[in-house]
């Protein structure tokens, strides 16, 4: 096969499989509520010139998201998609320099398996005839022969059918930002089984709490119950988030339930 035709054939194939398209950012998603301006307000610090970059294996979504939440960081986006060409850990880092990202984590792929098909390719084709003839005119003075030649050219095209087997992977990756915090705990509201057992409606669960954080270094446990802060009650996660900004950089007394008793904890939040 000539080259120019191999050269036209390998360049079909990679187009029908993606070209050069960059998964990562053609598939990114914001998280809810994850604007620009939001993110600026939240981050600990300035973007990095290029985020940091982790690996991990694929494991349940929240559980990987707690699991950063607690080093500190915060999910702003996230890219997955499946591709038959391999994806370069390169254009998920591009990708987490647009969203100011200060931190990568990109999943090992996961192989989903292969698809097998046919496709169709057409090339030009020319086709170049050479002619030659004579002809000979007698006279009175005698004859003479004239000889001439040419040639002509046909243009169409070809079509071959090239059997091509793409093997697909799962790609996925996490953007996210260092978060600056108050107090550094993330709550939930209590579920029935929680009100009917501590028979009241007041009251939020700490879900997890930040490495490092005042709340960290106060002492605040998953799991405990808050009930108070500063002698006032706490009805639920809005009214609790209200207070704690209300007091930035001051020291505050939160009333927690832990193991069927309270306990009150002194907290120096971050200004």
């Amino acid at each position: 096969m000539p080259l120019k035709k191999k050269f036209i054939i390998s360049l079909a194939i990679v187009i029908a499989l993606g070209g050069c398209a960059n998964g990562y950012k053609q598939f990114y998603k914001p998280e809810n509520g994850a604007t620009p301006e939001t993110i600026a307000s939240m981050r600990a610090a300035p973007p990095p010139v290029t985020p940091l970059v982790e690996r991990a294996a694929p494991i349940n979504g929240q559980a990987l998201i707690d699991a950063y939440a607690k080093r500190g960081y915060r999910l702003i986006g996230s890219a997955s998609f499946n591709s038959g060409r391999s994806e370069s850990e390169n254009s998920a880092i591009e990708q987490g320099k647009t969203v100011g990202a200060d931190l990568v984590v990109i999943l090992n792929p996961q192989y989903t398996g292969s698809e097998s098909s046919i496709i169709p390719i057409s090339t030009p084709t020319s086709t170049t005839t050479y002619s030659t003839g004579s002809a000979t005119a007698y006279g009175k003075s005698g004859t003479v022969t004239a000889y001439s030649s040419g040639t002509s050219t046909t243009y169409g095209t070809t079509t071959s059918f090239i059997p091509i087997t793409v093997h697909k992977s799962d790609y996925s990756a996490g953007y996210f930002v260092k978060q600056k915090f108050l107090l550094g705990a993330d709550f939930r509201d209590l579920n029935d089984a929680e009100r009917n057992e501590l028979q009241t409606n007041r009251g939020v669960a700490v879900r997890l709490v930040v490495d490092g954080s005042p709340a960290f270094n106060g002492d605040i446990l998953s799991g405990d119950i808050v009930v108070s802060l500063d002698g006032i009650a706490i009805s639920n996660i809005n009214n609790l988030s209200t207070l704690i900004s209300e007091r930035r950089g001051n020291r505050i007394l939160l009333g927690l339930l832990r193991n069927g008793r309270i306990i009150n904890l002194p907290i120096q939040l971050n200004p």
